[in-house]
């Protein structure tokens, strides 16, 4: 089992991680509209038989971990994401990222703040 599935799995490690990991946060809005998936996603039909096929989601994985993963690192690891204490008011959520990632938060909050 690989380190961030440990870390997914299990939710002590979760709150550990947001307690002890140092760096910057980001207060992003709740991502909501259409994702494109293509055959290596597992929500891909292959009975569709489209290369590239689009639904609607409001899941946070769906529409910025994507990116995230590709240019700071693994979930769980470099950059995570919840919910914090206004953000269910705010239609809003929290992304903090290791400290040695400073520039990339900088960049997604210019982005997508």
């Amino acid at each position: 089992m690989a380190k961030w599935e440990i870390h997914r799995r299990l939710p002590i490690v979760n709150a550990l991680w947001w307690k002890f990991t140092k760096g910057p946060e980001i207060t992003v809005k709740w991502p909501v509209g259409e994702i494109v998936v293509d055959e290596s996603d597992p929500r891909w039909d292959w009975s569709l038989g489209a290369s590239l096929q689009s639904g609607m989601s409001a899941d946070p994985n769906d529409h910025y971990r994507p990116e995230l993963e590709k240019n700071v690192g693994r979930q769980g690891i470099d950059w995570n994401w919840k919910m914090g204490d206004w953000d269910a008011t705010n239609n809003t959520l929290t992304i903090k990222f290791r400290k040695k990632h400073e520039a990339a938060a900088m960049m997604y909050k210019l982005k997508w703040a």
